[in-house]
């Protein structure tokens, strides 16, 4: 990051504070021009400045630096890692850069997450991680992403992976609504990627539309199991003013978009369990179905009052089409207390593969009840007698077989 864009991102950061809050989506729609990356620098600017109030008096340009100092710049594009060359930036976030990669050895595209250096820097945080890469790497499971290898060159500490042809979750509730068949097919594969990453006891910690993506040919992949592991730590409801440079550090870049799906226990700073990621598919469900998430907030901090005090607005509010058992499934999923949840990712599994079985069964029957001349047909004596003829005959075809 140079200071030129250091500075482009302060001098919008303060032009946009002094407009009206109706006003800052159409400056910076003008003030970025196009430029994603951007603009997200700046709303992050915005949201921590909304959250934490005079901290921002500090320079933007100070803050936007930290926000950026352990970034990995664009001229790696055309270098190597181990064995990978790097060829486009396709990702990036408080987690890491994610660069489209060509593995050099086995002749094959890559995806390739370089990872911070704030969460590789502490020795024995990086042993603990590592470990459990390890169980991550030998999951072999159709709905979690395949890790080629976790490595390290010259410092800097990446995971090679498969490359995954389709678009995140978030990108599909964001295009169109979710029928509700849909979201149960998504939800269905996300449960069975959770029971096989539990019984290796893998715990996700992140479970999120972000992570979650849809293949065109309606495969479903888990993303990051294990890297929530590398970055987690109790994170304060309540932020003060000295927290704030910490949360720049540690957490921008992912907090703001994982607040929403963090369970009470998460949010609390209590020691995480497999009923974590069952509270996180929950969420996403609701959202899925609803159209809407079932905890709301304008900051983290009273993103996660919501979830400590308020209970979700239940779905029928939001269509009459969600069946009644699967709004029940979503709400045991989300029971604060986790001795009320699930306590299986199997049990979970379980309940959503019946109601698709049932909703199955339903669209069947309405289908066959929609045709009169059919019901008809099947059931006047002709009918009747023929069907009978047909039964009686494919009984003795065996019969005749065996005598001819």
């Amino acid at each position: 990051m140079t200071p030129p864009r250091l500075q482009l991102i302060e001098q919008i950061f303060h032009s946009a504070l002094d407009r009206e809050p109706a006003q800052i989506g159409a400056f910076l729609d003008t003030a970025c021009a196009g430029d994603k990356l951007l603009r997200c620098k700046v709303e992050t600017l915005l949201a921590l400045q909304k959250q934490v109030g005079g901290f921002l008096e500090t320079p933007a340009v100070i803050v936007a630096a930290k926000i950026l100092e352990n970034a990995q710049p664009d001229l790696l594009v055309g270098q190597r890692i181990g064995h990978y060359e790097l060829s486009q930036r396709i990702g990036a976030g408080g987690m890491g850069e994610v660069y489209l990669a060509t593995d050099l050895t086995a002749g094959r595209k890559a995806a390739v997450k370089l990872l911070p250096a704030r969460f590789t820097g502490d020795a024995e945080r990086l042993k603990r991680f590592a470990r459990e890469a390890r169980a991550v790497v030998a999951l072999n499971h159709p709905n979690i992403l395949t890790i080629y290898e976790i490595g390290e060159d010259r410092s800097t500490h990446y995971i090679a992976s498969e490359l995954i042809d389709g678009e995140t979750l978030r990108q599909r509730v964001e295009r169109e609504s979710m029928e509700t068949e849909e979201a149960l097919d998504v939800a269905i594969q996300v449960a069975s990627a959770l029971v096989a990453a539990h019984e290796a006891e893998i715990v996700h910690r992140d479970i999120k539309p972000e992570n979650i993506m849809l293949r065109p040919d309606g495969y479903v992949k888990v993303l990051d199991f294990g890297i929530a592991k590398l970055a987690e730590q109790e994170v304060p409801p309540k932020l003060s003013e000295e927290s704030a440079v910490s949360l720049v550090e540690t957490h921008l870049g992912s907090i703001f978009g994982t607040a929403r799906y963090m369970s009470p226990e998460q949010v609390l700073g209590e020691a995480v369990d497999k009923r974590t990621d069952i509270w996180s598919l929950g969420v996403a469900l609701y959202e899925m179905v609803a159209r809407r998430a079932p905890f709301s907030g304008e900051t983290v901090g009273e993103m996660m009052t919501s979830i400590l005090e308020k209970e979700p607005p239940p779905l029928t509010n939001h269509s009459g089409q969600i069946p009644a058992e699967l709004e029940q499934i979503i709400k045991r999923a989300l029971r604060r207390e986790r001795d009320e949840r699930y306590q299986s990712a199997g049990e979970l599994l379980d309940g959503l593969k019946g109601v698709r079985q049932r909703m199955a069964w339903s669209a069947e029957s309405k289908s066959f009840a929609a045709s009169p001349a059919e019901r008809h047909w099947t059931r006047s004596p002709a009918a009747v007698v023929l069907m009978v003829l047909v039964a009686a005959l494919a009984l003795a075809l065996p019969f005749l077989s065996h005598r001819n």
